[in-house]
């Protein structure tokens, strides 16, 4: 009896002791009040949400036309800065040019190498297929009929377009008045198109 007395009173006393709290334990703060599963499910969803693949489409294609259309404002104004500028045959530039040395000596200037003759360029980049569809910073491109490379004969580049119309302005170095201007709806050039390239903003040049 005494001996089963001692350890019921060891195995009180080991509880006990096994019960006592630890003096240097930290109890965190409980909230106020905790959030509903639904409303913790909300938050998640809004950091966890992806973007809509269409979405990220559009706003790389915005990018991509804001990028290439400031790159055609650059291009346009260093054409211009030869305004006046003599004609010259085989010359590229920079006081006297012929039509695809100025074209070449243009678009060098913002990294793009152009091949040197009209005939050459225009195989080079996108082609375009209806004067609608044309950009600042194309390349048009004009002969004696027909769209084949061996028709070409002269090359300028697009600096205004009215789409609605079909019309166009172009910058060149033109045989009698050097670098200029002109229309597309000119009663000389208009029925000299031949086609049209573009460059800027495509991975084949």
């Amino acid at each position: 009896m005494l001996k089963k007395a001692i350890i019921l009173l060891f195995g009180l006393s080991s509880a006990t002791f096994a019960n006592t709290p630890i003096r240097h334990r930290v109890a965190l703060p409980m909230p106020d009040h905790l959030a509903s599963p639904s409303a913790i499910q909300e938050r998640m969803a809004a950091v966890v949400a992806p973007v809509h693949p269409v979405l990220q489409v559009k706003e790389l294609a915005n990018s991509a036309s804001t990028f290439t259309s400031a790159i055609a404002s650059d291009l346009i104004d260093v054409a211009k800065r030869h305004l006046g500028a003599r004609y010259r045959r085989g010359s590229n530039g920079p006081s006297a040019f012929d039509c695809s040395g100025f074209t070449s000596y243009v678009f060098k200037r913002l990294g793009i190498t152009l091949k040197r003759s009209s005939r050459e360029q225009v195989t080079q980049g996108e082609a375009i297929m209806s004067k609608g569809e044309l950009q600042p910073g194309d390349l048009v491109f004009f002969g004696h009929g027909g769209r084949r490379g061996k028709n070409v004969s002269h090359v300028g580049i697009v600096t205004d377009v009215d789409a609605e119309n079909g019309l166009f302005s172009f910058i060149h170095a033109s045989t009698s008045r050097g670098v200029r201007i002109d229309s597309s709806d000119d009663s000389y050039w208009a029925p000299r198109y031949v086609a049209a390239r573009r460059l800027l903003g495509v991975d084949d040049q």
